[in-house]
């Protein structure tokens, strides 16, 4: 079983939209250090591929190789935080979790947050450059398989749905756009090289098969930490802000409160210019 239970995005992600990418701090460890977790090793994390994709993440950022003990620990969390015995996991549950967890655990080192970005962004290998990993669910086929296993490259990008979704990593993997999944064990059909990372030709955009907003975590200076917090909550409400005023204003007839909802969308906007100005600052 390597199921989850899609996204769970909600309308309080700090959103990072396409101008905003510049707020994402640069890494301290930029190198091409990638770490591997194998979800199969053991009967219990058969169907954390959710929680194992969060690690890895998190992993990859801070140079960090978790123990064996520290996955139990957080896997077994996960079911003291609604989750069901031996069923998944949404993605945006299990990237909260773990960054709670290192928070309390591990905030001597850093403290990190984490942003939903959208799948149409034109950023997103701009991220992955700048060796960012970043945590994706997707809904895998026998012909999604089938295509990565012949020679660790995924060619295609257009493949049907059904109800079984997994979580995975995408990261820059040998100049290449690539993904790292949850089985290290993994080959191609002729045994000659290692499929647990393939290529994916296509941009993710173009990859039918993938849900369409995904997370990143990134490092934050401790004493800045609640402010960041405030200021991003604050964005997100704004946009949502912007997003309703403009859906109200095709659907009122008042001519008034167009006007009135015209002026606080251009407020809301000039309210987003400062946010991100205050957040590149503490980043």
């Amino acid at each position: 079983m390597l199921w989850c239970l899609w996204l769970w995005e909600s309308d309080t992600d700090y959103i990072l939209c396409d101008g905003d990418i510049d707020i994402l701090p640069k890494l301290y460890n930029q190198d091409e250090i990638r770490f591997e977790y194998n979800q199969a090793n053991q009967p219990r994390s058969r169907v954390s591929c959710t929680i194992f994709s969060a690690m890895w993440m998190l992993s990859d950022l801070m140079n960090y190789e978790f123990s064996l003990d520290e996955l139990k620990e957080v896997d077994e969390l996960s079911y003291q935080n609604w989750r069901i015995r031996w069923q998944w996991r949404y993605v945006k549950s299990a990237v909260d979790l773990v960054r709670k967890w290192w928070n309390e655990k591990h905030a001597d080192l850093w403290t990190v947050a984490y942003y939903r970005i959208n799948k149409y962004s034109d950023k997103i290998d701009e991220i992955l450059e700048k060796w960012y990993t970043i945590n994706w669910n997707f809904c895998p086929t026998s012909e999604y398989w089938a295509d990565y296993r012949k020679d660790a490259v995924l060619d295609w990008c257009d493949f049907w749905l059904n109800t079984n979704w997994h979580a995975i990593d995408i990261i820059w993997n040998e100049w290449h756009r690539s993904t790292k999944d949850s089985y290290k064990w993994r080959k191609t059909y002729d045994w000659t090289k290692d499929c647990n990372r393939y290529e994916l030709k296509h941009k993710i955009a173009e990859l039918t098969n993938y849900w369409h907003r995904y997370y990143v975590f990134t490092k934050v200076a401790e004493d800045n930490l609640e402010e960041i917090k405030r200021l991003n909550e604050l964005k997100s409400l704004v946009l949502i802000a912007i997003e309703t005023n403009s859906k109200m204003r095709h659907l009122v007839n008042d001519e008034w409160f167009r006007n009135k909802l015209h002026s606080m969308n251009d407020a809301n906007r000039s309210k987003l210019e400062d946010i991100n100005i205050q957040l590149k600052r503490l980043s």
